[in-house]
């Protein structure tokens, strides 16, 4: 018994130590993106968000649906959400509840599409909270107290939704807004899109696409929204859309916008760490789950600018994946 004391207290005193990786002891690692699998655009299969569940199974949103994808390479519907057809599937995360979660959304308000969804493990989708139809219920966020927190880029806020399916608006500020007259991306505006939870849960940190900017909110002790703030903002950042952090700090952005993979280090210095072919719209990222992929960034191009013709050259939706030298932040 005494050893087996002995030896935690020294592999705690040596992980104290130690210095925590950064990107900068990754001079052997290459970034280059590696396809994973292709989609074809032209049955709509556009993913515009991934996530991974623990046994290396990919879900997808895709239209108004849910794709999942096995790890043997196997693509079919999870389920179609109870959504007209004109409407999207957004964002999809699993919550700490075990749940697939995913927001919903439609550029036209009367479609009345705005929800967030609990999903089961049979593909059973269950409304948890019915937003304003004219948002855009977006990407997913949780806190430890298994709240969601729901991305709004058109009405500039972000949505808190408790696991009875109770929601308000946690937060509306200009800096969450989109650039009505100047958007980057084709058809609409887009604010506040992209979030991520700190390690702590101290700080909430959302892309702004049309600003260009990474907001970061932080949490109060009471749970409230402190006062946001830009943590960074460069015009390689425009057309920014999902986040993920690595457990060093590090956040991973997929700037959709731009065919682009960037990264900011824990001090706000920006990188782009790959851009072109295969990205294509990258829109959503998720770290691998299984042990021999934790370090596996893994990237849904979802193709929408090429799809709708507002790009030249032919639509590419795709996953690929980069490996990094730091394992990923868990979601929930």
């Amino acid at each position: 018994m005494r050893f087996e004391i002995n030896a935690a207290v020294l592999l705690s005193v040596l992980q104290f130590l130690t210095p925590a990786p950064s990107l900068a002891d990754a001079d052997a690692v290459d970034y280059t993106p590696q396809s994973v699998t292709f989609f074809d655009a032209n049955q709509f299969q556009l993913p515009e968000s991934v996530t991974m569940d623990g046994a290396g199974n990919f879900y997808f949103s895709m239209a108004n649906t849910i794709q999942k994808l096995t790890p043997d390479g196997q693509l079919s519907q999870f389920v179609e959400l109870p959504i007209p057809p004109s409407s999207f599937a957004l964002g999809v995360k699993f919550g700490p509840d075990g749940y697939l979660y995913a927001g919903s959304g439609s550029f036209d308000p009367a479609d009345n599409a705005s929800y967030v969804f609990r999903i089961d493990g049979t593909g059973e989708a269950t409304p948890l909270a019915h937003l304003d139809p004219n948002g855009f219920p977006n990407d997913l966020a949780f806190d430890g107290e298994g709240n969601t927190y729901v991305t709004d880029p058109f009405n500039g806020q972000i949505w808190k939704v408790d696991p009875n399916g109770q929601y308000e608006v946690w937060l509306q500020h200009p800096l969450l807004e989109g650039d009505h007259d100047n958007p980057v991306l084709v058809g609409h505006w887009f604010g506040a899109d992209g979030i991520a939870f700190d390690k702590e849960k101290s700080n909430l940190y959302i892309g702004n696409i049309d600003s260009g900017a990474i907001i970061r909110i932080p949490v109060l002790p009471n749970g409230e929204a402190g006062t946001p703030n830009v943590w960074v903002q460069d015009d390689r950042l425009k057309g920014n859309d999902g986040l993920a952090f690595d457990k060093s700090g590090n956040l991973y952005v997929a700037v959709n916008g731009q065919d682009a993979l960037a990264v900011i280090d824990q001090d706000g210095h920006l990188s782009t760490l790959a851009q072109g072919t295969p990205l294509d719209g990258p829109s959503s990222l998720v770290f691998g789950k299984k042990a021999d992929d934790k370090k596996t960034l893994y990237i849904a191009s979802f193709a929408i600018s090429r799809a709708l013709g507002a790009q030249q050259g032919a639509p590419h939706p795709n996953l690929s994946k980069i490996e990094v030298n730091i394992g990923g932040l868990p979601i929930p």
